[in-house]
C-alpha cells in the first residue's frame, strides 16, 4: 500500500521538473568577473518551461553564459557605445537573438520589498522553499528569475566606489503570510555564481581582472544574509518569458 501512495508523487515530480537540476543544485562559478548576467540569464533560459535552449552540463551553461555575453556587448557597442555598462535592453536583445525570438526578457520595478517578494513568489511558483527542501524547489519552479544584490552572505560586490551589484538566480523565496516591512530579508533560494574566497575585494560585475576557479566558487543556498541592490528607490525583478 505504502508504494502505490509514494509512485504517484515520484510521477508529478519527474513530470514537472524545470530544468537539469544538477547544473542548478551544483553549479559552477561564472567564467569572468563581468558575466554574472549572462551566467545568470543562462541558468534562467534552461529553467524556462518552453525554452528552446537547454545546458543540460555544466560545459553547456558555460557555453550558453558565452554566447550570451558575445551579444550583450555587440549589442552595447552598437547601440550605446558611451555607456559604462550593458543594460537590461542589451540582454533582451541577446536572449531574443540567442532564441531563435521564442523566448524574451522582462522586468517589473516595485517601490517597496513586499511587492517585489510576492512577485517573485508568484513567478517562481515557490514560497515555501524550506519546508519544500532545496532539491524539489530547484526541480518543480515555475520560472527562474533574477534580482540584482550588494551583497549575499560574505561575498560583498559594492567595490571601492560603493556602486558596484551582482545578478543573480533566484529560485524560489520564503514568504510570511504578514506584509513586510522595506527592511525586511525573506529567505531566498538562490544560485550565486560568485561566491568571494576569503580576502577577495573585486566588483562582480566590474570590466576588471576575470574570474576563475581560484577566485570565485558557486553556491546554491537558501538564505537571509543579502542586501538587495535597488536602482534608485526601486527594485527590480527580472525574468525570462515566451516571446509569442
Amino acid at each position: 500500500m505504502k508504494k502505490l501512495m509514494v509512485l504517484p508523487l515520484l510521477l508529478i515530480c519527474t513530470h514537472a521538473m524545470a530544468g537539469p537540476i544538477d547544473i542548478a543544485l551544483d553549479p559552477s562559478p561564472q567564467e569572468f568577473a563581468n558575466t554574472c548576467q549572462s551566467y545568470s540569464l543562462g541558468l534562467a533560459m534552461t529553467f524556462s518551461p518552453n525554452s528552446p535552449i537547454k545546458a543540460d552540463t555544466q560545459i553547456e551553461l558555460r557555453n550558453l553564459e558565452r554566447q550570451l555575453r558575445v551579444e550583450i556587448v555587440r549589442n552595447w557597442q552598437k547601440v550605446h557605445p558611451n555607456d559604462k555598462d550593458p543594460n537590461r535592453d542589451d540582454w533582451k536583445e541577446a536572449v531574443e537573438k540567442l532564441s531563435s525570438n521564442a523566448l524574451t526578457l522582462q522586468w517589473k520595478s516595485f517601490n517597496h520589498v513586499d511587492d517585489a517578494m510576492r512577485f517573485v513568489g508568484s513567478s517562481t511558483g515557490i514560497t515555501s522553499p524550506e519546508t519544500l527542501g532545496t532539491v524539489l524547489s530547484v526541480a518543480v519552479v515555475k520560472t527562474p528569475v533574477m534580482l540584482s544584490f550588494k551583497k549575499i552572505e560574505s561575498s560583498d560586490y559594492r567595490g571601492a566606489a560603493g556602486t558596484g551589484s551582482h545578478i543573480v538566480t533566484v529560485f524560489g523565496v520564503q514568504l510570511p503570510p504578514a506584509t513586510m516591512t522595506d527592511d525586511a530579508h525573506p529567505k531566498l533560494l538562490l544560485v550565486n555564481s560568485a561566491v568571494k574566497f576569503l580576502g577577495g575585494k573585486r566588483n562582480i560585475c566590474s570590466e576588471e581582472a576575470l574570474s576563475d576557479d581560484d577566485r570565485y566558487s558557486a553556491v546554491t543556498t537558501l538564505t537571509d544574509n543579502y542586501v538587495l541592490y535597488p536602482h534608485g528607490a526601486k527594485y527590480f525583478v527580472t525574468y525570462i518569458v515566451d516571446k509569442n
